[in-house]
């Protein structure tokens, strides 16, 4: 593939809900540029895009995709995101390295969950948007109810730029609104279209449908406002220059339509992206100064610089790195800076990719979308640059992984191999998160959601030969006392020789919350000898450590050692030690022990109309609502404090009941006291597995 310059290329984050058809729309602009000889389908298993196994079994996308069209004299670089929401990361990830947002709407279904979330993500990102509506071939398609939708939601800044001819199984093209033309496609397997004048039966809503495009681009534009006004004809190329305008200034959005299966409005959809979608060449991308962090900026024409927005790493194909060039150019087989480790890094070949396939580039522009392999060092967020004019950008942001699961090995002996794994799937998912939980001594692994992780286990078996089991974590309880007791412990063994004598009176007292452990003596005369106070002492923190009551860290305790008796021959520090363990195990036991469970503040995010639930929800977890607060735009907040324990699979719920518009951080509080029932079920559990 040849090196185009940055004005020739487009980059698009295509996005949508799932099952919206992003990659039939892609299998059909790979079929319409001429890069593949077959039309691919989904549903066939034939799409040039859904090939790894996982994507294969469940229909549907989990990563994001390079598919790069060769479009006349253009380069158009597609990132086909995934639609579920448990991938969000590669979402963000493609949006990072994209100069506009293709959000794809069923004509069916209209507005769906994620719709609206991938929307606020692409504003966020202070991307132009655009929408296909798509499945305009099917039973109950409504453009006109669709676009009314769209207007409703996201302003009046939606317009079409381009209106169905037919309808459901009678569509066959689209009037394009400038050229005020139609075009219709005879022979779906074909590459070509026929233009043609509009009939007289579309003449009147082709109109109605322009006004409504020339009064949404002269809102903003003075000049066409004043004509508008005076009933002065607009010519196409005025109309065209402003919508290109408004696009850019994020005030416009296009609406195209077509059908993606039946490769009706693939070609006009090109086009329009050629014509009216930002080119990276007039972007300036805004970095700081590795030396002092000084805001910098770089336009395409200056000394090179680059981030790796996406990472994929696999035991056969090996690590690539997908990078967006954000100026000057770039070469295979070079060394470029790598400033978030500050050293030289060595890239590989360069190549595009069209889904699966590659070939091989000499050299990319500024503003083109490339990738490379052995870049071992290199992670997701990183930035490659010139060293003698060194800039670093700022890493991607991710959403926050709520689902928690406690991680081992499937098979014993395995779990060097296992986390080992994780650690390279780490590297490609940043929304993964793994840490070790030194009380619990587990490791926890978090993910966006369960089908996540469910997904996660299966590439593992499937790359790395490892199996990962996922179970609820355990709770860092903690246990405690409530009363005062003195309690002899008197360890006595005789078996021949020496034999073994410790006796130790303590005092078990309760402390205030937070006040921890402590341990003193107030030992007279001698009854128990100075060296064997520390192993006293030393029983004591063990046994405190290990648990009394259901094997969890006792807190928030005083022993003071007053008394004690010894031999002469058969004391030691080790019969010490033990008798102080015997005592405490005793005393804890009589001084009323309690559990102790650890809560957690939380703070829930979700549109107003779902806080009943949530709260119910909350609420049927002993959480304790502390206020709600407005977030605007129909958002609410609530915070709460909730019991651990009650948060296993809590990301599940929230989304179940806010369709997926919900979102919670999490904080430690403090611990209380565990309700008795409650308890009771914790100390039976403990008691069944000793």
């Amino acid at each position: 593939m040849k090196m185009y310059k940055s004005t020739n290329i487009r980059n698009v984050a295509v996005v949508g809900h799932g099952k919206t058809g992003k990659t039939s729309l892609l299998d059909a602009c790979l079929f319409d540029t001429g890069a593949v000889k077959r039309l691919g389908s989904v549903e066939e298993g034939t799409s040039s895009l859904d090939y790894e196994p996982e994507e294969s079994k469940r229909g549907m996308t989990i990563s994001t995709k390079l598919v790069a069209c060769e479009w006349g004299e253009f380069k158009l670089n597609f990132l086909e995101t995934p639609g579920y929401p448990d991938f969000v990361g590669d979402v963000k990830g493609a949006l990072a390295a994209a100069d506009s947002a293709l959000i794809l709407i069923s004509a069916t279904s209209g507005i769906e969950v994620e719709t609206e979330k991938l929307w606020q993500y692409a504003e966020e990102a202070e991307l132009p948007r655009a929408f296909f509506v798509n499945k305009m071939d099917r039973e109950h398609a409504d453009f006109t109810s669709v676009v009314e939708e769209l207007r409703v939601r996201f302003g009046s800044g939606v317009v079409p730029v381009q209106v169905p001819i037919g309808k459901e199984a009678a569509f066959q093209g689209v009037a394009d609104l400038l050229t005020l033309h139609m075009k219709i496609v005879p022979n779906r397997n074909d590459h070509e279209y026929i233009v043609a004048e509009l009939p007289e039966y579309i003449k009147g809503e082709v109109e109605e449908a322009r006004q409504q495009l020339i009064e949404a681009v002269a809102e903003f534009n003075n000049e066409l406002m004043e004509k508008y006004i005076e009933g002065t004809e607009i010519t196409e190329v005025e109309v065209a220059a402003a919508l290109i305008e408004g696009i850019q200034a994020g005030k416009i959005f296009p609406v195209f339509c077509g059908s993606a299966k039946q490769n009706v409005g693939v070609k006009n959809l090109m086009n329009g992206i050629v014509e009216y979608m930002p080119t990276p060449y007039f972007k300036v991308s805004i970095g700081t100064s590795p030396a002092d962090g000084e805001i910098k900026e770089r336009k395409t024409e200056d000394p090179f610089s680059a981030q790796v927005f996406k990472t994929i790493v696999d035991p056969f194909v090996g690590r690539q790195s997908f990078i967006r060039i954000l100026s000057g150019d770039m070469k295979g087989d070079a060394a470029y800076y790598h400033v978030n480790k500050d050293e030289s890094e060595r890239i590989g070949t360069l190549f595009t990719m069209q889904g699966k396939q590659q070939f091989n580039l000499a050299q990319a522009a500024a503003g083109d979308i490339v990738v490379t392999s052995k870049l071992q060092e290199v992670k997701t967020g990183d930035t490659l640059c010139d060293k003698s004019d060194p800039i670093q950008y700022e890493a991607i942001s991710y959403p926050e992984a709520m689902l928690e699961m406690a991680a081992s090995a499937g098979k014993k002996g395995e779990e060097d191999k296992v986390f080992s794994a994780l650690a390279k799937q780490q590297e490609e998912d940043a929304t993964l998160i793994v840490c070790k939980n030194k009380e619990t001594r587990e490791t926890l692994l978090r993910g966006i959601g369960e089908v996540h992780l469910e997904i996660l286990a299966e590439k593992l078996e499937r790359k790395f030969g490892v199996q990962l089991k996922l179970t609820q974590p355990r709770v860092a309880y903690r246990e405690t006392i409530r009363k005062s007791v003195k309690v002899q412990g008197k360890h006595k063994k005789q078996s021949g020789g020496h034999g073994q004598y410790g006796d130790v009176w303590l005092e078990i007292s309760p402390q205030a919350a937070g006040e921890g452990n402590a341990f003193t003596e107030t030992i007279f005369g001698g009854s128990v000898p100075r060296q064997y106070i520390p192993a006293v002492e030393k029983g004591t923190e063990e046994t405190l450590a290990g648990g009394v009551l259901a094997g969890y860290p006792v807190v928030d305790v005083k022993v003071n050692l007053y008394d004690g008796s010894y031999h002469a021959v058969d004391s030691s520090e080790a019969a010490f030690k033990t008798a102080a363990a015997l005592a405490i195990k005793k005393g804890i036991m009589e001084a009323s022990p309690i559990l102790l469970e650890p809560i957690d503040k939380i703070t829930v995010t979700a549109p107003e109309y779902y806080m009943g639930d949530v709260m119910g929800k909350l609420n049927s977890k002993r959480a304790q609502i502390m206020g709600v607060d407005s977030k605007g735009k129909d958002m609410s907040e609530i915070q709460a404090r909730i019991p651990v324990a009650e948060l296993f699979k809590f990301a599940t719920d929230l989304r179940s009941l806010t369709q997926g518009r919900g979102s919670y951080s999490l904080e430690f509080s403090h611990y209380e006291p565990m309700p008795e029932k409650a308890a009771e079920k914790v100390i039976a559990e403990s008691t069944a597995k000793e």
